[in-house]
């Protein structure tokens, strides 16, 4: 199958480490079909890396790939930044579709598939169906839990996904709100993220804390996410302040980049955390893998999420998580290694994290969930991009809700529910029985600081640290 693959999420030049989880579902396509990759990219990060002289052969430089053997090619995306969100799948395509024609009549793909419901999904369905092609959107979390909630831009949304020859989400959790927003439950898949397991497995903890330069007999936390306000790296930064303030010994690492990074160090500074929190900015896949490994405990304090692949990957290497009881994280949770707490709660963040610290068990059965490797996720996608394979298609663009919709097609397979798993990752007991191979080859915008929190006199898991063994989960909100 020859596939166009569309997203403003994958590595480039200026930004290697940009959707990193599209480069990797890209890798494990590409092994088994024709794929290309065109990008588009902000013109405020072109002209700012243009101007400090780090594109030095432009935004398609010949030495720059993101995934071997995968040809990519990068367009400047031109918009009204923080204004007109509505109009910007209208801004993208003017931006883009003089080359996205192009693409398409000399690659002649057999279906496109984009990431990022708007603008990227709705310039990807409409131009593909211009050439009577059919395209698969993927919707990752944010871009339809929190982006598109209400106004204008909700209703585009929705417009991109009743145009859309089959989403795919990557949690039941978003399909789930989907399904409640009014998208009929016929168009969507629930296919989780692959996990490059040739990188990404369990290892001994001392030797990946040597490699990486770091005390062997530490407590350490590692938290892996771009420095930007979803992430809710603030509740984590006030969580260790209140670790510190009851003598609990531990390092947390920072590990990523972004805007926040001078607010950040400043709050490090200012709560007095410098003996407990450091920043070690972007990594690359195998130095993340070293990380899990050395790490006690992953901690993710997102506001919002679809099914992280840093949590994925924690798993992979044999590492615990304590995170926010957002999106779909609960659906790859283990109680008995992992727990969850409500989200922007740093007083329930500190107490998991004390717990999971504190609370050591052994001999646990293995987990309810363990990540698909490349390969196995790869063609759990390739099954529904077969489905859609040489549907139909029409160049006019409906609106949801209108009485013009164009009915289903007969080519895409009903599915129960939104709430069916038919295309999720099987429990363990089910994955035992699967070949080796399938498993091993594998916002706000206000980046401000929330206000002061008062130190509290009681722990909430004080009267649980000694039952070692036993379920123990927060309640949610």
């Amino acid at each position: 199958m020859k596939i166009l693959f569309y997203s403003y999420a994958y590595p480039n030049p200026v930004q290697t480490g940009l959707g990193t989880f599209n480069r990797t579902m890209i890798a494990g396509l590409s092994a088994e079909h024709d794929v290309r990759v065109l990008s588009p990219v902000s013109f405020v990060e072109a002209w700012r890396a243009q101007l400090t002289g780090r594109l030095p052969s432009g935004l398609n430089d010949p030495q720059f790939s993101a995934v071997p053997n995968v040809p990519a090619e990068y367009v400047t995306h031109y918009y009204t930044p923080k204004v007109l969100r509505s109009q910007y799948g209208r801004w993208m395509r003017w931006s883009v579709q003089k080359r996205f024609h192009q693409t398409m009549k000399e690659f002649q793909p057999d279906l496109v598939l984009s990431y990022w419901a708007h603008p990227d999904g709705e310039v990807a369905v409409r131009l593909a169906h211009q050439h009577g092609v059919p395209s698969v959107v993927m919707v990752g979390g944010s871009d339809v839990l929190l982006l598109g909630r209400s106004g204008g831009r909700q209703q585009k949304i929705l417009d991109v996904m009743y145009n859309a020859d089959a989403v795919v989400a990557v949690s039941e959790h978003i399909a789930r709100t989907l399904v409640n927003d009014g998208v009929d439950a016929r168009k969507l898949r629930v296919i989780r993220r692959g996990v490059d397991r040739s990188v990404f497995a369990p290892g001994e903890k001392a030797i990946s804390r040597r490699g990486l330069g770091i005390p062997e007999n530490q407590t350490v936390l590692v938290s892996v996410g771009r420095l930007v306000p979803v992430k809710g790296h603030c509740h984590l930064l006030q969580a260790c302040r209140l670790l510190a303030a009851r003598q609990l010994p531990f390092r947390c690492y920072l590990l990523g980049g972004g805007p926040l990074k001078l607010d950040l160090q400043r709050q490090i500074t200012q709560m007095g955390l410098g003996a407990f929190v450091e920043m070690r900015g972007p990594q690359t896949q195998n130095q993340l893998a070293e990380w899990y490994r050395a790490a006690d405990l992953t901690v993710l304090p997102s506001l919002s999420e679809g099914v992280p692949n840093v949590l994925m990957e924690s798993i992979a290497c044999g590492t615990s998580f304590v995170a926010s009881d957002v999106g779909g994280v609960s659906e790859i949770a283990d109680s008995r290694y992992d727990r969850l707490v409500p989200v922007a709660s740093p007083v329930a963040l500190a107490d998991a994290i004390e717990w999971q610290l504190k609370v050591r068990r052994t001999n646990l059965a293995p987990r309810h969930f363990e990540p698909l490797a490349l390969k196995g996720a790869a063609n759990r996608l390739t099954q529904i991009l077969n489905d859609v394979c040489g549907t139909p298609v029409s160049a006019k663009w409906f609106s949801f809700g209108k009485h013009d919709q164009p009915s289903m097609t007969s080519t895409t397979q009903p599915v129960e529910s939104a709430r069916s798993v038919q295309n999720s990752l099987p429990a363990a007991s089910t994955a035992l029985t699967q070949p080796v191979e399938a498993i091993a080859d594998d916002t706000t915008s206000d980046p401000r600081w929330c206000e002061d929190l008062a130190l509290p006199t009681t722990n909430f898991f004080a009267s649980e640290l000694g039952r070692t063994g036993e379920e123990f989960v927060l309640p949610k909100r």
